[in-house]
């Protein structure tokens, strides 16, 4: 094989030397056949081989077959098929015939660069942040909502504790509040908060999603799955925010945390000059405000409402955790109307709140405020009897205080006993009630059925002793002696 160093010197000699063919050969070591090939040729001279038929060869119109319907089969794959059918080769080669092949049915991924008209497109996406913060003691993941207006390129960040569907629905309309607007369109990904079904291209959006989006006028654009492509205005800015405004940074709590993050969004984020437009964010809306649909002077309701039940120790259930609910309202009611806004919780009774608590985002613990359960030990049982005790002792004196003491020894129902007593005082004169007891006690009636019947049938005006309440009048038959006769000579006999 003649290098293409020799084809130039051959060249050289011949040309310019002026060597002969015989010449050349000898300086050169080399055939002299081979001279004259070099210089019967303008181009290096190059050598090339009989090709021999490769293993893989009787074995790759399978393999089209096989990237044709899937283009992602990896190799692995692909050589336990085709050693089924008698491949003897080793898996490099067949690596290696894949990276040719495989492109023409796979082709890389390009994507057209799109231009926004001003007010035509917003992008909306959550982010999980990288660290949990602090909330009333408790470490909590971190979620940011992040909104783009895809003209301007003005971005809006709120952080939140909760990714459900009202804490979306509210991050929301603080972001619409923040542009003074909305776009004609917003794009999301599928969340579950926008989008309830998706079959192809026919979608169900969430009811309460749909009702807030013709709240605002807005049409709502989910992305079709498994395309960031489609929002990538709004992807760049959640790296944007973990690499330029989370890293390096200490937040002693949520509220540190909210407060530092909107101070760089308006002193950092949409102060820059943004790499893809080449201005400032907050100059260039300027142009794309007036182009925003305006919002509706009222807000739309982004609570999350539910009526649980309220438990006998005073308590509603809220996603396994309990919150407490005033003693006194927890005897009236049986539901309670609960809002859940952002970081709090707060329970409402005919339209009225009554309490405000701070949302846990545990799960199963108690959030109790002592001041619910303030004076509830004065209405407990054993207080309720204590006070009966004193008002019916402060009532009847001394004839109370022994007819107390013998009901003590006849029954163990002894408040419903001394509530009976009181009950009396609705239908007959305090001095007629006194009087029965003194009677009762005198005779030992220890019974609150016994001082009723003394009121309603025993005269309590001074005179003989009455019969025993209890007693019953029977009316006895006189009959003749003799028949008792009869009877005892008929057994004698």
């Amino acid at each position: 094989m003649i290098t293409v160093e020799d084809w130039a010197e051959i060249r050289r000699l011949r040309k310019v030397e002026k060597l002969s063919e015989r010449a050349i050969a000898r300086r050169l070591g080399i055939h002299r056949d081979t001279v004259k090939r070099g210089l019967g040729s303008d181009e290096p001279l190059s050598y090339q081989r009989e090709g021999r038929v490769s293993v893989l060869e009787p074995y790759k119109g399978k393999i089209h077959a096989l990237l044709g319907r899937e283009p992602d089969l990896s190799g692995v794959r692909i050589l336990e098929l085709i050693q089924g059918d008698g491949y003897p080769g080793q898996v490099s080669i067949l690596r290696d015939y894949l990276r040719q092949v495989r492109p023409e049915y796979k082709p890389r991924a390009v994507y057209l660069r799109m231009s926004y008209e001003p007010g035509e497109y917003g992008q909306v996406d959550w982010g999980e942040m990288p660290k949990p913060v602090l909330w009333q003691g408790q470490w909590c993941k971190v979620y940011a909502l992040v909104m783009v207006l895809c003209y301007s390129r003005l971005l809006y960040v709120e952080f939140s504790l909760s990714s459900q569907l009202a804490d979306f629905l509210r991050c929301h309309q603080n972001g619409l509040r923040f542009f003074g607007g909305s776009p004609k369109a917003w794009v999301y990904d599928n969340l579950t908060s926008v989008v309830k079904q998706r079959r192809g291209q026919e979608v169900s959006f969430n009811e309460t999603f749909a009702q807030f989006a013709g709240y605002y006028l807005f049409r709502p654009h989910p992305c079709w799955p498994a395309a960031p492509n489609e929002k990538g205005v709004v992807e760049r800015p959640i790296d944007y925010i973990k690499g330029n405004f989370w890293a390096g940074r200490y937040f002693a709590d949520f509220n540190d945390l909210t407060g530092q993050g909107w101070h760089w969004l308006q002193q950092t984020a949409n102060a820059r000059v943004h790499r893809t437009t080449r201005q400032v964010p907050q100059q260039l809306f300027e142009t794309e405000r007036p182009h925003l649909i305006a919002l509706p002077a009222e807000l739309f309701d982004t609570s999350w409402v539910l009526y649980p039940r309220v438990s006998k120790d005073c308590v509603v259930r809220v996603q396994t955790n309990d919150y407490s609910v005033p003693w006194e309202i927890a005897q009236r009611y049986r539901r309670l109307e609960v809002r859940v806004e952002g970081e709090w919780v707060r329970l409402r009774v005919e339209g009225r709140e009554i309490a405000c608590n701070a949302r846990c985002y545990g799960r199963h613990q108690q959030i109790l405020k002592p001041q619910h359960y303030a004076g509830l030990h004065q209405h407990q049982p054993g207080a309720a009897l204590a006070r009966l005790e004193q008002g019916f002792l402060s009532a009847y004196g001394e004839v109370g205080q022994r007819f107390y003491e013998g009901l003590g020894r006849k029954t163990e129902r002894l408040h419903s006993a001394l509530q009976a007593i009181v009950r009396l005082e609705s239908q007959y004169p305090h001095p007629d009630i006194l009087a029965a007891l003194k009677l009762a006690v005198e005779h030992c009636y220890f019974d609150p059925l016994a001082v009723e019947y003394l009121l309603r049938v025993v005269s309590l005006t001074p005179g003989p002793v009455p019969p025993t309440p209890t007693s019953v009048e029977v009316v006895v038959e006189e009959r003749s002696l003799s028949s008792y006769d009869h009877f005892i000579s008929g057994g004698a006999r």
